[in-house]
Protein backbone atom coordinates (compact mmCIF):
# COMPACT_ATOMS: atom_id res chain seq x y z
CA UNK A 1 0.00 0.00 0.00
CA UNK A 2 2.81 2.38 0.91
CA UNK A 3 4.58 1.53 -2.36
CA UNK A 4 1.40 2.31 -4.31
CA UNK A 5 1.11 5.68 -2.57
CA UNK A 6 4.75 6.46 -3.31
CA UNK A 7 4.20 5.62 -6.97
CA UNK A 8 1.21 7.95 -7.16
CA UNK A 9 3.18 10.79 -5.55
CA UNK A 10 6.01 10.20 -8.01
CA UNK A 11 3.63 10.39 -10.99
CA UNK A 12 2.09 13.55 -9.58
CA UNK A 13 5.54 15.08 -9.22
CA UNK A 14 6.37 14.16 -12.82
CA UNK A 15 3.18 15.87 -13.99
CA UNK A 16 3.95 18.99 -11.96
CA UNK A 17 7.47 19.36 -13.37
CA UNK A 18 6.28 18.52 -16.89
CA UNK A 19 3.67 21.28 -16.56
CA UNK A 20 6.31 23.72 -15.33
CA UNK A 21 8.49 22.96 -18.36
CA UNK A 22 5.56 23.32 -20.75
CA UNK A 23 4.62 26.65 -19.14
CA UNK A 24 8.18 27.91 -19.52
CA UNK A 25 8.20 26.83 -23.16
CA UNK A 26 4.91 28.60 -23.77
CA UNK A 27 6.35 31.77 -22.24
CA UNK A 28 9.38 31.50 -24.54
CA UNK A 29 7.08 31.27 -27.56
CA UNK A 30 4.93 34.20 -26.41
CA UNK A 31 8.05 36.33 -25.93
CA UNK A 32 9.14 35.47 -29.46
CA UNK A 33 5.77 36.45 -30.91
CA UNK A 34 5.03 39.36 -28.59
CA UNK A 35 5.96 42.18 -30.96
CA UNK A 36 3.19 43.85 -33.02
CA UNK A 37 2.61 42.18 -36.37
CA UNK A 38 4.43 38.98 -35.44
CA UNK A 39 3.25 35.70 -36.95
CA UNK A 40 3.77 32.11 -35.84
CA UNK A 41 5.64 31.54 -39.11
CA UNK A 42 8.36 33.85 -37.76
CA UNK A 43 9.77 30.91 -35.79
CA UNK A 44 10.91 29.40 -39.11
CA UNK A 45 13.26 32.35 -39.77
CA UNK A 46 13.01 31.96 -43.53
CA UNK A 47 15.89 33.77 -45.23
CA UNK A 48 15.60 36.32 -48.03
CA UNK A 49 18.11 34.28 -50.05
CA UNK A 50 16.83 30.86 -49.00
CA UNK A 51 16.00 28.38 -51.79
CA UNK A 52 13.06 27.29 -49.62
CA UNK A 53 11.54 30.77 -49.56
CA UNK A 54 9.13 30.33 -52.48
CA UNK A 55 7.82 26.95 -51.32
CA UNK A 56 7.22 28.02 -47.71
CA UNK A 57 5.59 31.29 -48.79
CA UNK A 58 3.28 29.40 -51.16
CA UNK A 59 2.14 27.15 -48.31
CA UNK A 60 1.99 29.61 -45.40
CA UNK A 61 1.34 32.94 -47.10
CA UNK A 62 3.08 36.20 -46.24
CA UNK A 63 6.33 35.74 -44.32
CA UNK A 64 8.71 38.02 -42.45
CA UNK A 65 12.12 37.25 -43.91
CA UNK A 66 15.48 37.35 -42.19
CA UNK A 67 18.76 38.32 -43.82
CA UNK A 68 20.76 35.86 -45.88
CA UNK A 69 19.94 32.16 -45.88
CA UNK A 70 17.81 32.28 -42.71
CA UNK A 71 17.86 29.81 -39.85
CA UNK A 72 17.27 26.15 -39.03
CA UNK A 73 13.51 26.34 -38.45
CA UNK A 74 12.84 26.49 -42.19
CA UNK A 75 14.71 23.20 -42.59
CA UNK A 76 12.67 21.62 -39.80
CA UNK A 77 9.62 22.58 -41.84
CA UNK A 78 11.03 21.03 -45.03
CA UNK A 79 11.73 17.73 -43.27
CA UNK A 80 8.20 17.73 -41.86
CA UNK A 81 6.75 18.21 -45.35
CA UNK A 82 8.99 15.57 -46.98
CA UNK A 83 9.61 12.93 -44.27
CA UNK A 84 11.55 10.40 -46.35
CA UNK A 85 13.32 12.93 -48.57
CA UNK A 86 11.54 11.73 -51.70
CA UNK A 87 9.84 14.93 -52.88
CA UNK A 88 13.04 16.83 -53.63
CA UNK A 89 12.71 19.29 -50.76
CA UNK A 90 16.15 18.32 -49.46
CA UNK A 91 17.58 20.23 -52.44
CA UNK A 92 16.20 23.42 -50.91
CA UNK A 93 17.98 22.84 -47.60
CA UNK A 94 21.49 23.85 -46.65
CA UNK A 95 23.33 20.49 -46.70
CA UNK A 96 20.18 18.40 -47.12
CA UNK A 97 21.48 15.09 -45.79
CA UNK A 98 22.68 16.74 -42.59
CA UNK A 99 19.35 18.51 -42.07
CA UNK A 100 17.18 15.49 -42.86
CA UNK A 101 19.22 13.23 -40.56
CA UNK A 102 17.66 15.05 -37.59
CA UNK A 103 14.20 13.87 -38.46
CA UNK A 104 12.01 12.79 -35.54
CA UNK A 105 11.08 16.27 -34.30
CA UNK A 106 9.86 17.22 -37.77
CA UNK A 107 8.15 13.87 -38.32
CA UNK A 108 6.13 14.31 -35.15
CA UNK A 109 5.38 17.95 -35.92
CA UNK A 110 4.06 17.15 -39.38
CA UNK A 111 2.30 13.91 -38.50
CA UNK A 112 4.79 12.18 -40.80
CA UNK A 113 3.71 14.40 -43.67
CA UNK A 114 -0.02 14.04 -43.10
CA UNK A 115 -0.78 17.46 -41.57
CA UNK A 116 -1.54 20.67 -43.43
CA UNK A 117 1.16 23.36 -43.71
CA UNK A 118 -0.33 25.33 -40.82
CA UNK A 119 -0.86 22.16 -38.81
CA UNK A 120 2.82 21.38 -39.35
CA UNK A 121 3.84 24.87 -38.24
CA UNK A 122 1.84 24.51 -35.03
CA UNK A 123 3.31 21.05 -34.59
CA UNK A 124 6.84 22.46 -34.68
CA UNK A 125 5.96 24.92 -31.92
CA UNK A 126 4.08 22.40 -29.78
CA UNK A 127 6.68 19.62 -29.95
CA UNK A 128 9.46 21.99 -28.89
CA UNK A 129 7.38 23.05 -25.91
CA UNK A 130 6.58 19.43 -25.05
CA UNK A 131 10.28 18.63 -25.29
CA UNK A 132 11.02 21.27 -22.68
CA UNK A 133 8.34 19.74 -20.46
CA UNK A 134 9.81 16.25 -20.85
CA UNK A 135 13.31 17.55 -20.09
CA UNK A 136 12.11 19.29 -16.92
CA UNK A 137 10.28 16.23 -15.60
CA UNK A 138 13.16 13.91 -16.53
CA UNK A 139 15.89 15.92 -14.84
CA UNK A 140 13.73 16.29 -11.73
CA UNK A 141 13.35 12.50 -11.64
CA UNK A 142 17.10 11.95 -12.13
CA UNK A 143 17.77 14.39 -9.30
CA UNK A 144 15.34 12.49 -7.05
CA UNK A 145 16.91 9.14 -7.87
CA UNK A 146 20.44 10.41 -7.25
CA UNK A 147 19.46 12.22 -4.07
CA UNK A 148 20.11 15.68 -5.53
CA UNK A 149 18.21 18.85 -4.70
CA UNK A 150 15.19 19.53 -6.89
CA UNK A 151 16.53 22.93 -7.95
CA UNK A 152 18.50 20.92 -10.52
CA UNK A 153 15.58 21.77 -12.84
CA UNK A 154 16.97 25.33 -13.11
CA UNK A 155 19.52 23.93 -15.55
CA UNK A 156 16.62 23.18 -17.90
CA UNK A 157 13.93 25.80 -17.32
CA UNK A 158 16.39 28.73 -17.20
CA UNK A 159 18.54 27.34 -20.02
CA UNK A 160 18.56 29.76 -22.95
CA UNK A 161 19.83 26.94 -25.13
CA UNK A 162 16.45 25.27 -24.57
CA UNK A 163 14.37 28.43 -24.90
CA UNK A 164 15.79 29.18 -28.34
CA UNK A 165 14.63 25.89 -29.91
CA UNK A 166 11.06 26.88 -29.08
CA UNK A 167 11.62 30.29 -30.65
CA UNK A 168 13.51 28.96 -33.68
CA UNK A 169 11.66 25.66 -34.35
CA UNK A 170 14.69 23.41 -33.85
CA UNK A 171 15.01 19.90 -32.43
CA UNK A 172 17.21 20.61 -29.40
CA UNK A 173 14.55 20.74 -26.66
CA UNK A 174 12.89 17.49 -27.71
CA UNK A 175 16.28 15.78 -28.12
CA UNK A 176 17.48 16.63 -24.62
CA UNK A 177 14.09 15.74 -23.17
CA UNK A 178 14.24 12.26 -24.67
CA UNK A 179 17.91 11.82 -23.72
CA UNK A 180 17.30 12.76 -20.08
CA UNK A 181 14.25 10.50 -20.00
CA UNK A 182 16.50 7.69 -21.18
CA UNK A 183 18.90 8.32 -18.30
CA UNK A 184 16.02 8.27 -15.81
CA UNK A 185 14.80 4.95 -17.23
CA UNK A 186 18.28 3.42 -16.89
CA UNK A 187 18.31 4.46 -13.23
CA UNK A 188 14.96 2.66 -12.90
CA UNK A 189 16.60 -0.46 -14.45
CA UNK A 190 14.31 -0.25 -17.49
CA UNK A 191 17.19 -0.79 -19.89
CA UNK A 192 15.35 -1.78 -23.06
CA UNK A 193 12.81 1.00 -22.75
CA UNK A 194 15.70 3.40 -22.16
CA UNK A 195 17.39 2.06 -25.29
CA UNK A 196 14.32 2.87 -27.40
CA UNK A 197 14.06 6.36 -25.91
CA UNK A 198 17.77 6.98 -26.55
CA UNK A 199 17.28 5.85 -30.15
CA UNK A 200 14.45 8.37 -30.47
CA UNK A 201 16.69 11.10 -29.05
CA UNK A 202 19.41 10.29 -31.59
CA UNK A 203 16.91 10.33 -34.47
CA UNK A 204 15.83 13.74 -33.18
CA UNK A 205 19.39 15.12 -33.12
CA UNK A 206 22.34 12.90 -33.93
CA UNK A 207 24.78 14.56 -31.50
CA UNK A 208 22.68 13.17 -28.64
CA UNK A 209 24.31 9.82 -29.33
CA UNK A 210 26.63 11.16 -26.61
CA UNK A 211 24.01 10.20 -23.99
CA UNK A 212 23.70 6.45 -24.71
CA UNK A 213 27.46 6.29 -25.31
CA UNK A 214 28.14 7.81 -21.90
CA UNK A 215 25.54 5.66 -20.14
CA UNK A 216 26.94 2.56 -21.84
CA UNK A 217 30.46 3.42 -20.68
CA UNK A 218 29.20 3.95 -17.13
CA UNK A 219 27.37 0.62 -17.18
CA UNK A 220 30.57 -1.10 -18.27
CA UNK A 221 32.35 0.30 -15.21
CA UNK A 222 29.64 -1.29 -13.05
CA UNK A 223 30.13 -4.66 -14.82
CA UNK A 224 26.68 -4.54 -16.44
CA UNK A 225 28.03 -5.52 -19.85
CA UNK A 226 24.76 -6.79 -21.32
CA UNK A 227 22.93 -3.62 -20.31
CA UNK A 228 25.80 -1.53 -21.70
CA UNK A 229 25.35 -3.09 -25.13
CA UNK A 230 21.56 -3.05 -24.99
CA UNK A 231 21.31 0.64 -24.13
CA UNK A 232 23.55 1.73 -27.01
CA UNK A 233 22.95 -0.68 -29.87
CA UNK A 234 19.47 0.46 -31.04
CA UNK A 235 20.58 4.11 -31.25
CA UNK A 236 23.71 3.23 -33.24
CA UNK A 237 21.86 0.93 -35.64
CA UNK A 238 19.03 3.41 -36.18
CA UNK A 239 21.44 6.28 -36.87
CA UNK A 240 23.51 4.17 -39.27
CA UNK A 241 20.41 2.90 -41.05
CA UNK A 242 18.77 6.30 -41.47
CA UNK A 243 22.05 7.99 -42.50
CA UNK A 244 22.65 5.26 -45.08
CA UNK A 245 19.13 5.73 -46.47
CA UNK A 246 19.77 9.47 -46.84
CA UNK A 247 23.16 8.84 -48.44
CA UNK A 248 21.48 6.70 -51.08
CA UNK A 249 18.51 9.03 -51.59
CA UNK A 250 20.06 12.50 -51.57
CA UNK A 251 23.71 12.20 -50.53
CA UNK A 252 25.48 13.78 -47.53
CA UNK A 253 23.83 11.32 -45.16
CA UNK A 254 26.96 11.26 -43.00
CA UNK A 255 27.87 14.95 -43.34
CA UNK A 256 29.22 16.77 -40.27
CA UNK A 257 28.70 20.16 -41.97
CA UNK A 258 32.06 21.46 -40.78
CA UNK A 259 30.93 21.58 -37.14
CA UNK A 260 34.18 20.13 -35.75
CA UNK A 261 37.74 21.45 -35.67
CA UNK A 262 40.92 21.08 -33.64
CA UNK A 263 40.58 21.83 -29.89
CA UNK A 264 39.79 25.51 -29.24
CA UNK A 265 40.59 26.49 -32.84
CA UNK A 266 36.94 27.16 -33.66
CA UNK A 267 36.47 29.38 -30.62
CA UNK A 268 39.62 31.38 -31.35
CA UNK A 269 38.76 31.77 -35.04
CA UNK A 270 35.30 33.09 -34.15
CA UNK A 271 36.82 36.11 -32.39
CA UNK A 272 35.94 38.94 -32.49
CA UNK A 273 32.25 38.06 -32.49
CA UNK A 274 30.14 39.66 -35.19
CA UNK A 275 27.74 41.36 -32.79
CA UNK A 276 27.20 41.99 -29.10
CA UNK A 277 24.27 39.55 -29.12
CA UNK A 278 26.32 36.76 -30.69
CA UNK A 279 29.13 37.43 -28.25
CA UNK A 280 26.78 37.30 -25.26
CA UNK A 281 25.35 33.97 -26.41
CA UNK A 282 28.80 32.49 -26.97
CA UNK A 283 29.88 33.66 -23.51
CA UNK A 284 26.78 31.99 -22.07
CA UNK A 285 27.82 28.74 -23.74
CA UNK A 286 31.30 29.11 -22.24
CA UNK A 287 29.78 29.72 -18.81
CA UNK A 288 27.88 26.47 -19.24
CA UNK A 289 31.24 24.76 -19.71
CA UNK A 290 32.50 26.31 -16.46
CA UNK A 291 29.34 25.34 -14.54
CA UNK A 292 29.54 21.77 -15.82
CA UNK A 293 33.25 21.46 -14.99
CA UNK A 294 32.67 22.81 -11.49
CA UNK A 295 29.68 20.54 -10.97
CA UNK A 296 31.38 17.28 -11.92
CA UNK A 297 34.49 18.29 -10.01
CA UNK A 298 32.54 18.92 -6.82
CA UNK A 299 29.95 16.12 -7.01
CA UNK A 300 32.37 13.44 -8.26
CA UNK A 301 29.51 11.20 -9.33
CA UNK A 302 30.62 8.62 -11.93
CA UNK A 303 27.45 8.70 -14.03
CA UNK A 304 27.31 12.49 -14.16
CA UNK A 305 31.00 12.63 -15.04
CA UNK A 306 30.47 10.23 -17.94
CA UNK A 307 27.42 12.18 -19.13
CA UNK A 308 29.15 15.56 -18.97
CA UNK A 309 32.55 14.69 -20.47
CA UNK A 310 31.38 14.26 -24.10
CA UNK A 311 29.69 17.66 -24.07
CA UNK A 312 32.78 19.34 -22.66
CA UNK A 313 34.76 17.68 -25.45
CA UNK A 314 32.17 18.91 -27.95
CA UNK A 315 32.69 22.47 -26.72
CA UNK A 316 36.44 22.17 -27.21
CA UNK A 317 36.09 20.67 -30.71
CA UNK A 318 33.30 22.91 -32.02
CA UNK A 319 34.24 24.84 -35.14
CA UNK A 320 34.03 28.51 -35.99
CA UNK A 321 30.68 27.79 -37.66
CA UNK A 322 29.26 26.85 -34.24
CA UNK A 323 30.85 29.59 -32.17
CA UNK A 324 30.46 32.62 -34.42
CA UNK A 325 26.69 32.19 -34.65
CA UNK A 326 26.22 32.57 -30.89
CA UNK A 327 22.83 30.91 -30.78
CA UNK A 328 24.35 27.83 -32.45
CA UNK A 329 26.81 27.44 -29.58
CA UNK A 330 24.30 27.98 -26.79
CA UNK A 331 21.91 25.42 -28.34
CA UNK A 332 24.58 22.88 -29.22
CA UNK A 333 26.01 22.99 -25.70
CA UNK A 334 22.72 23.27 -23.80
CA UNK A 335 23.36 19.91 -22.02
CA UNK A 336 26.30 21.49 -20.18
CA UNK A 337 23.99 23.82 -18.25
CA UNK A 338 21.51 21.02 -17.52
CA UNK A 339 24.13 18.52 -16.36
CA UNK A 340 26.12 21.19 -14.55
CA UNK A 341 23.17 22.25 -12.41
CA UNK A 342 22.31 18.61 -11.78
CA UNK A 343 25.84 17.96 -10.50
CA UNK A 344 25.78 21.10 -8.34
CA UNK A 345 22.39 20.09 -6.92
CA UNK A 346 23.84 16.70 -6.02
CA UNK A 347 26.89 18.32 -4.42
CA UNK A 348 24.62 20.59 -2.36
CA UNK A 349 22.69 17.55 -1.13
CA UNK A 350 25.95 15.77 -0.29
CA UNK A 351 27.17 18.75 1.73
CA UNK A 352 23.89 19.00 3.61
CA UNK A 353 24.00 15.29 4.43
CA UNK A 354 27.60 15.59 5.65
CA UNK A 355 26.74 18.61 7.81
CA UNK A 356 23.88 16.72 9.45
CA UNK A 357 26.11 13.75 10.23
CA UNK A 358 28.64 16.07 11.85
CA UNK A 359 26.10 17.70 14.17
CA UNK A 360 26.68 16.90 17.86
CA UNK A 361 24.30 14.31 19.30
Amino acid sequence: MAEHGSSRRSRSLHLVWFSVGVAVGAVALVLQLGSPGAHLSDILRVGEASPARALIASELGTLHYTQGQGHDGQYSYLVARDPLAQRGLANQADDGGYRFRRALYSWLAGGFGSLTPWGTLWGLAVWSILGLGIATAAIAEIARLLGARQWAVVGVVANLGLWLPVQLATADALAIGLALAGVALVLHDKTWLAALVFAAAVLTKDTYLAFPLAVSAWLLTTRRRRDAVAVLLPAVLLLLGWSSWLELQIGQGFSLKGNLSWPLVGLVESLPWQSTANGALAVMALLGFVVAAAGVGLARHPLLTWLTAPWMLTALLSSRLVWEGGNNAVRALAPLWALGFLSLALWAAQRRSTSRRNLPV
